[in-house]
């Protein structure tokens, strides 16, 4: 778009909000924007609507009030939140239409390809999140779910009433803010300007006009170099506050910090440069200074699924097992052994007058390829949440039945969190399928696969053309952080077409090193499976059916690798 596309489309939006206010004497100071974070015809009407009975001067001077306020983000969404019911409330009746266009604003709200911009709002407003939710709900006649008394009351009462105008806006503002937002008075950020550098990023409902040049920051007489250094130590300190959190919850580093951060530059580039990578053995019953809790909730919870279950799962297991066995049994080798049952071996028959526990028959032993190993490979994102102890159990029922067929199995689990991409190493070749091990796992975060799949090189053995990686996922990358692109182009959001392209390249790169990659996926991104994982993927609804139906999709991945 070129600038003067841009100030044609600048003038539309401005115009909606001067149709709301019946005014043209005022600037625009405040955009309107919705889920997706692109400025919404309703919303900025409704601005104009709010200007008209309390005044553009009022509101703006209200917001600037809590300018150097470090809680700003949830102030302005707080008052753009009470303004679109006072507004609508006070003009419904002049403007019917109103109504028809506030139920296409909460159809995009609640809508699933927005799931993403949801969950960023929950993570950085959750209060204010939570009241959107319910409002948006209440609008498309939705039953709300189970709401707290606190969150109940604060919806009853976060707003402003009937007769409020231009003389009692601020008092009544701030009063509500007060007792329902805990609202403070705070400047901070005007005595403190490094914390501008990076306090603040777009919410995705509102945006404001607010200078923030790092040349407004100092003043005349500063020394700028003193200023830059306070900044990047600033900066320092902060990266080390976050390497710690990652490393308290999800377990010490596989490697030490100068290996990981070669590994990282090696592979955090191009879309991926302001990433970092993190590679873990996960939280350990040693490990008493980590957070024991959150491991400690995940196995419980998995194994209170488990057990209320068991039966069905035990059988999955023993069935997938034997599926195993029988295409190993078409495609390996046997071992003899002398045994106390078995075939008779005519040449030991005379030990058998000496004692009867003599070893006189031979039995054979089904000995699979040494070198053939599988990399589980699970999605642990906030995206399957609702099914994370379906997914453990699925990992659980998967890594038994090959470690039943002496196939070495590893387990890994991954996750995107704040700049970090985790990798986690739940289970290693060399040891047992322990339930509590991989029941370690839990979702949080969200998903960037295509840097997944980059990270999981550094972890590969270099007999890849032996190994099958079996990704268990919803099919679906999403990410905060946006892909990275090259020049003055603005920065692409990770989801949809993009997160897919980028999982889809990484993941060709993987196969032309000779990996054999298959999929098994969990809801209905089947598309997104397609274009990622070609027809190497099969879909499965719950754990307990996973012989069922994957039994002859695995057999066929093994058979893959024995053939190469």
């Amino acid at each position: 778009m070129n600038k003067d596309q841009d100030k044609i489309y600048e003038n539309r939006i401005f115009n909606l909000q001067w149709a709301g206010a019946t005014s043209y004497d005022f600037d625009n100071f405040i955009i309107g924007e919705n889920i997706d974070g692109n400025p919404d015809f309703y919303l900025n009407l409704i601005i104009g609507i709010a200007v008209k009975y309390l005044g553009h001067r009022e509101i703006e001077n209200l917001i600037n009030s809590w300018t150097d306020n470090p809680r700003r983000e949830k102030y302005d969404l707080g008052l753009i939140y009470m303004l679109e019911d006072f507004a609508y409330n006070k003009e419904l009746g002049k403007r019917p239409v109103l109504e028809s266009l506030r139920k296409y604003f909460a159809e995009k709200f609640l809508a699933d390809k927005y799931d993403l911009q949801r969950r960023s709002l929950a993570i950085r407003q959750n209060q204010m999140y939570r009241l959107e939710m319910l409002r948006m709900k209440e609008i498309l006649g939705v039953k709300p779910g189970r709401i707290s008394k606190k969150d109940l009351e604060r919806y009853k009462n976060l707003r402003l009433p009937e007769d409020t105008d231009r003389t009692n806006l601020e008092e009544r503002v701030l009063d509500l803010f007060k007792t329902y937002l805990g609202y403070k008075e705070n400047d901070i950020i005007s005595r403190i300007p490094f914390i501008k550098f990076s306090f603040f990023e777009s919410a995705g409902r509102v945006s404001l006009e607010r200078s923030i040049m790092p040349a407004s920051f100092a003043g005349k007489n500063q020394k700028s170099h003193g200023l830059r250094a306070f900044i990047l130590n600033f900066k320092i300190k902060k990266r080390r506050e976050s390497l710690d959190y990652i490393e308290k919850t999800f377990g010490r580093s596989l490697f030490d910090e100068k290996i990981r951060l070669g590994i990282e530059r090696d592979l955090c580039t191009g879309g991926h440069k302001k990433s970092r990578l993190f590679y873990t053995r996960g939280i350990t019953e040693n490990d008493k200074y980590l957070d024991q809790d959150l491991n400690k909730k995940a196995i419980e919870r998995h194994l209170l699924k488990f057990k209320a279950n068991q039966a069905s799962y035990m059988r999955a297991i023993s069935l997938l097992s034997k599926e195993i066995k029988l295409k190993i049994n078409l495609t390996s080798s046997f071992d003899e052994d002398i045994s106390a049952r078995g075939k008779l071996v005519p040449r030991l028959a005379y030990k058998a007058e000496i004692s009867d526990r003599a070893k006189i028959f031979k039995k054979k032993n089904l000995v699979t390829d040494p070198s053939m190993k599988v990399d589980l490979l699970i999605d642990g994102s906030a995206s399957l949440l609702d099914k994370e102890s379906e997914v453990a159990i699925e990992a659980y029922i998967l890594s038994k039945s090959l470690e039943n067929n002496s196939i070495l199995v590893r387990v890994i689990s991954f996750q995107t969190v704040g700049d970090f991409t985790i990798l986690t190493i739940l289970k290693d070749y060399d040891e047992k399928a322990e339930i509590k091990k991989i029941f370690r796992f839990k979702t949080m975060g969200w998903n960037r696969d295509g840097l997944v799949f980059r990270a999981y090189r550094a972890i590969l053995n270099k007999d890849i053309e032996n190994t099958l990686s079996l990704i268990l996922t919803d099919a679906n990358p999403q990410d905060l952080k946006p892909l990275i692109t090259k020049g003055f182009s603005f920065n692409k959001p990770y989801q949809d077409e993009v997160g897919v392209e980028d999982a889809k390249k990484n993941i060709n790169d993987l196969r032309k090193k000779g990996l054999k990659i298959a999929a098994i996926i969990s809801g209905r991104h089947t598309d997104n499976a397609k274009e990622i994982y070609r027809s190497d993927f099969i879909k499965i609804d719950k754990a307990s059916s996973i012989a069922r139906v994957c039994g002859k999709f695995i057999k066929k991945q093994i058979l893959s690798i024995e053939k190469s």
